[in-house]
């Protein structure tokens, strides 16, 4: 079924059920080694269907709202619903104050010669960045990392043609997907600097025991085959495309941030949504005055990610 902004929250509606929602707690609880299983879920139950409702009212608020409030709405959103996904894999969450903060900082803005593209967030020790990466993603010692807005917004593949129209880069590859065979441009193993053994066991690495071999290889393409080809389009460094409906393949090794694409998403409307409410004059000079080519790279982000954080959020609690 090809991917709709509407059809994913109705696909979630069934979490409005508390019974429902028990029920899925409890069983993925009893994947793991948490006591007090049942009593747990009874306990979530409702915790998780509210922060599902309140990320969905907040998505809802921002489709109906202008953009110069779109990044808080969108931001608290994804907020809540980060939480319903913890509360599937942390059933005590929260254990502690400390985990309740953003895990993020900003810069100041300089007002002088101030570009979107270049300024940068930092990793705190704690918050729910820091704890969403370590018990969603498995990622640890983050602390004190940065990310440019500009890395981030090419580790979105949606962003790739205005990326391209305003020189910020080219950086993903189209691919194509046919049952249990991927289709890849045959560059991609000179862009990495792979042979096309080391690029199977590139992408072997990221996903434990699955066996990826390759079918055809020619100077235009190379075909991949695997029993799971849905767990390897799943990670870096392929992308979903939601506007094409088609995965994409990152061009530049260097440019894997190997994070999850929805920490990029975080990062980016945590970013914008303090520029918005506390650097409010260069925001809506921004807005009005189209000056430079932040906009269209911030108005192409807010309406992608609009649309594909109910997609990433879908996706992880339903596989």
């Amino acid at each position: 079924m090809l991917y709709s902004y509407s059809n994913v929250w109705d696909e979630l509606c069934y979490f409005s059920s508390a019974q429902y929602s028990k029920s899925y707690l409890q069983t993925k609880y009893e994947r793991t080694n948490f006591k007090e299983q049942k009593s747990k879920a009874f306990r979530n139950a409702y915790p998780f269907l509210y922060y599902i409702e309140h990320g969905k009212s907040y998505f809802h608020a921002a489709q109906n709202s202008q953009i110069n409030v779109k990044p808080t709405l969108l931001f608290y959103g994804l907020v809540q619903l980060l939480k319903a996904c913890i509360l599937t894999v942390d059933p005590d969450y929260p254990s502690t104050t400390a985990i309740l903060a953003h895990g993020v900082t900003s810069r100041k803005i300089k007002k002088v010669g101030y570009s979107f593209v270049d300024d940068e967030v930092k990793i705190q020790k704690n918050g729910l960045f820091t704890h969403a990466s370590k018990v969603l993603f498995n990622l640890n010692n983050l602390e004190n990392e940065k990310f440019t807005m500009l890395q981030l917004l090419q580790s979105i593949p949606e962003l790739n043609k205005v990326l391209k129209i305003t020189k910020k880069g080219n950086l993903f590859l189209p691919t194509t997907v046919d049952h249990d065979v991927i289709t890849l441009p045959e560059q991609i193993l000179s862009s990495y600097h792979f042979t096309s053994e080391r690029f199977i066991s590139f992408l072997q690495s990221k996903q434990a025991s699955i066996d990826i071999v390759i079918v055809e290889q020619n100077q235009k393409q190379i075909k991949i085959k695997s029993n799971f080809p849905d767990k390897i389009l799943s990670k870096a460094p392929f992308y979903f495309n939601i506007l094409n409906q088609n995965y994409f393949i990152k061009s530049q090794k260097e440019a894997l941030l190997l994070l999850p694409e929805i920490l990029y998403h975080y990062l980016l409307l945590y970013n914008l949504s303090m520029i918005c409410r506390y650097e409010t004059d260069w925001w809506c000079e921004l807005l009005q005055t189209y000056s430079t080519d932040d906009y269209p790279l911030i108005n192409q982000f807010l309406t992608t990610t609009e649309q594909k954080i109910p997609y990433l959020i879908h996706r992880f609690l339903t596989t």
